[in-house]
């Protein structure tokens, strides 16, 4: 297994999915009831998580991490991952009113970039960052802040 196995609810909501997957793999409805009483079942779900995860991840392109006084926000090309980070020990960099009303006060949060060549599979490396706390973005504050650092 690559990622992680999705969970019950993600299978159930992908349910006409991993059917069409199951389908593809040559396996109809009578073959998979008898796959399910097996130990076999569960390594059918693993290859489908691994397939949607991987589909996911690939799609991938602004990921961010905040707490209370730290925001690091990714731009995950093909090659590199980009990175804008602020810090602040006076605003909870979690609220985007207080962040909004910071900006405005120079000196109240500390700006900084950097860019890292990835060092494991680029889906791999962002499958980890998201187990870690970041999520999926859609890139807006790290284009915002592209243009202050």
């Amino acid at each position: 297994m690559k990622y992680r196995r999705l969970s019950e609810e993600e299978l159930q909501e992908m349910e006409k999915e991993f059917v069409q997957y199951l389908v593809s793999n040559g396996i109809d409805a009578p073959e998979w009831k008898k796959i399910q009483k097996t130990d076999a079942a569960e390594d059918w779900i693993l290859g489908f998580s691994d397939v949607v995860l991987q589909k996911v991840l690939e799609g991938v392109e602004f990921l961010e991490f905040r707490s209370s006084n730290e925001a690091r926000f990714f731009s995950c090309s093909s090659e590199e991952m980009n990175m804008i980070a602020m810090t602040s020990s006076d605003v909870d960099l979690t609220k985007p009113e207080e962040v909004a009303l910071a900006m405005q006060n120079p000196g109240k949060i500390e700006l900084y970039k950097g860019s890292k060549k990835y060092a494991k599979s680029r889906e791999l490396e962002l499958f980890e960052m998201t187990q870690t706390g970041c999520v999926i973005s859609d890139g807006k504050l790290f284009e915002l802040l592209k243009g202050m650092v």
